[in-house]
């Protein structure tokens, strides 16, 4: 998979392929602290939310207050306009919690929240939706699912105050992202053959959530949204050679319209601004190459959560092109849902996909952004997708001169295609 984020940062040439190599995947591991992103602003909803988060900043000296804040059930109404993979999840979203009840609202739910239940009283005491463990409260408050992804808003609660060095939004010079991001060590699976936890044991190198991205109300409580690749994980059980009934073509393979999402965290954690130095051994000159690397501070604990989803399909439009150039190279298929649009790259059968890279720009003919770290699928968000234009680069060329130019990329692609949604 190609991800121009990273390699778009300067490396000096006389490093070694070895030790260059070794930066990436450290610069990887840290990937947002240097990713320039615009973000859309509409003046009214902005001065809402900013209201919002003001009143939360001048709480924090009391979380008791701030618990209070109307946040539970409306977590993607305050953030989806801050994150890196933006869209409008508070429209058609499934609300399971509202307002810090543990009650799910009557006419948001399309499914039964989980719950344990009070043999003695007859009914039902705990939602499994908020889980506390390591200090940290945990509530699963809403859901969006697309035909490609599964969005999650959480809000995560801490009894004491989080680092400051966690708030990089506020704290961090030269901090670019307007949003702040926690990582995650988590596991998860599906209620669905081929992708239950026995298919995709943990550990086992499968996709699952490593980061959330979003805001920090005050210094106890952080609202965010986990964006979760359907199509990354389907992809990685037709590779494993799972089992799977839900079509006789795995490159087919789709998830029901309803399934159960299980998502195990037992670490929450991030960077302190703090760093300390750590040795690497060049494997071809055996020199020790000096690195500095961010101290961290963790919150282990065991949230797991079973989470009832309903995907909208209705949403999701596919325009099949299936066209190639005279050496094979072209596009099958382009899917668009609300929020993000993917093309199918059609190559040879002795081309390598990471020798090519997939452009789509608007009706504009402005390129589209990424959705998120996610470099093959681009966000739709504020931006007149009816139209769009699809093209096929080499990937060192797009690197080196195209990719700062749209002009440039009808007259240097190897394919290209004009695709017209409903």
């Amino acid at each position: 998979m190609q991800n121009d984020k990273f390699d778009a940062i300067p490396i000096p040439e006389e490093l070694n392929q070895a030790v260059r190599a070794g930066i990436k995947e450290g610069l990887r591991q840290r990937r947002k602290l240097c990713r320039r992103r615009t973000a859309f602003r509409y003046s009214a909803a902005a001065a809402g939310i900013l209201a919002a988060l003001c009143a939360g900043m001048l709480l924090a000296s009391n979380p008791v207050l701030a618990a209070k804040l109307p946040l539970i059930g409306r977590i993607f109404s305050l953030v989806q306009e801050k994150v890196s993979y933006k869209g409008r999840f508070s429209d058609d979203a499934e609300i399971y919690i509202k307002d810090g009840s543990s009650e799910t609202p009557s006419g948001s739910e399309k499914h039964a929240v989980p719950s344990k239940s009070d043999n003695m009283a007859g009914k039902q005491t705990e939602n499994l939706l908020v889980q506390t463990s390591g200090g940290l409260t945990v509530t699963v408050s809403e859901t969006n699912c697309s035909a490609q992804a599964l969005y999650l808003a959480l809000c995560i609660e801490n009894e004491e105050a989080f680092p400051a060095d966690f708030i990089k939004t506020k704290n961090m010079d030269g901090y670019l992202p307007d949003y702040d991001s926690l990582s995650l060590e988590t596991n998860s699976y599906y209620n669905v053959p081929g992708l239950t936890k026995k298919d995709r044991p943990a550990g086992g190198g499968y996709p699952t959530p490593y980061y959330i991205e979003g805001q920090f109300v005050d210094d106890h409580t952080f609202t965010g949204i986990i964006r979760v690749s359907l199509d990354e994980d389907l992809r990685s059980s037709a590779a494993a050679g799972t089992d799977t009934t839900l079509s006789s073509d795995k490159k087919n393979t789709a998830l029901p319209a309803e399934f159960m999402y299980y998502l195990e965290i037992s670490d929450i954690y991030a960077d302190l601004l703090q760093y300390e130095e750590t040795y690497a051994t060049d494997p071809e000159t055996h020199e020790q190459v000096a690195l500095s690397e961010p101290l961290k501070k963790h919150y282990k604990g065991k949230w797991n959560f079973a989470i009832p989803v309903s995907m909208n399909k209705g949403d999701a439009q596919t325009v099949n092109i299936n066209k190639k150039n005279e050496n094979g190279i072209g596009i099958g298929s382009v899917e668009k849902t609300n929020f993000e649009i993917k093309a199918e790259l059609l190559l040879p059968e002795d081309a390598q996909p990471y020798d090519y890279i997939v452009a789509i720009c608007d009706a504009d003919g402005k390129r589209l952004e990424s959705q998120g770290d996610n470099s093959e699928v681009f966000s739709t968000y504020g931006r007149d997708t009816q139209t769009v234009y699809v093209y096929v680069c080499d990937y060192i060329k797009y690197m080196d001169e195209l990719k700062g130019d749209d002009r440039k990329l009808a007259e240097n692609a190897l394919f290209e295609t004009e695709v017209h949604f409903k």
